[in-house]
């Protein structure tokens, strides 16, 4: 006779959350438009649709008028230097100052950054620091077009570590032309320090750009967000907003769902409805993916 057993174990509710950045979470350039780097996969388009602020003054006025019209918080970017440095330090003033009279989450992408940086930019105000890892130096001198160590990678995370700001990672799939080539290796380094999100994108392909018409394979996502889900069980592994585009975008949303990602940045409107029909506990959050959900940042659902 077959017996049933039942259980008080509960199930596990899945849950995933989704960043909506837009006018929540804006983004500012603060070299405008330039770049001395000029990356193959860029050439400095992607900033051209950026708030440009390049002085203090001008950081703190749109920053206000941001503030003012709802944002939530500030990614603060720009291009980088011949050295891959983005001057986001030279602004710390106008970073207290924002922080002092918003209390507005502020953070940034530096590129490389010392210790003293770091620390004047805790100083300041910032709350963290999204920064990409390279696992290939060849990657990085081809597209780039910086000479790098893995050491100087693993100086500026323990630096923004150190300071005690923030720290999370980007990880790009297929940034090497479309193809895997380190990626596995830059979830390693980035075991050296201890992320609050470990982030992974994907090349976008941007036009007018050496690089415009090469994406990633879907399946090669699938085998990093794999591995870092593996890698960092305590922590949260996002998608982040940068990951491809059309028909593919949505087709690499369903495979981060599967690999259980906690987050998706930017989602499209069919991944949204794929998590509802599957039972899925949804939160919105209007923030940059880097950033730990709260009740401060959390929206209404998206339409």
């Amino acid at each position: 006779m077959n017996r049933v057993i039942y259980s008080d174990m509960p199930v596990p509710v899945k849950k995933i959350n989704y960043f909506i950045t837009s006018d929540h979470f804006p983004s500012i350039s603060v070299t405008g438009s330039n770049c001395s780097l000029m990356c193959q996969h860029c050439r400095g388009k992607l900033l051209e649709s950026l708030v440009h602020a390049t002085t203090c003054d001008e950081l703190v006025e749109k920053s206000l008028f941001l503030h003012k019209k709802g944002a939530k918080g500030i990614l603060l970017t720009g291009g980088c230097d011949e050295r891959g440095r983005v001057p986001v330090s030279d602004i710390a003033p106008a970073i207290k100052t924002i922080k002092d009279r918003t209390g507005m989450l502020l953070i940034a992408h530096t590129g490389f950054i010392s210790g003293e940086e770091a620390s004047a930019l805790k100083g300041s105000g910032l709350d963290g620091i999204g920064f990409d890892v390279i696992g290939d130096m060849g990657t990085a001198k081809e597209v780039y077009g910086l000479s790098l160590s893995e050491r100087d990678y693993i100086q500026s995370l323990q630096a923004i570590e150190d300071s005690g700001l923030m720290v999370f990672p980007h990880v790009c799939v297929g940034l090497h032309f479309g193809e895997l080539r380190g990626e596995f290796h830059a979830l390693e380094m980035i075991r050296d320090v201890k992320p609050v999100t470990v982030i992974i994108t994907g090349l976008m392909p941007v036009a007018g750009t050496p690089m415009a018409h090469i994406k990633p394979r879907i399946s090669d996502f699938e085998k990093v967000i794999t591995r870092a889900v593996e890698m960092f069980p305590g922590t949260p592994i996002v998608l982040g907003c940068a990951h491809s585009s059309g028909k593919d975008r949505e087709e690499i949303e369903k495979i981060a769902l599967k690999c259980g990602v906690s987050g998706i940045a930017a989602p499209t409107m069919g991944i949204i409805g794929i998590a509802e029909k599957e039972g899925y506990e949804i939160n919105y959050y209007g923030a940059c993916c880097g950033i730990v959900p709260d009740e401060k940042i959390r929206i209404s659902r998206i339409c």
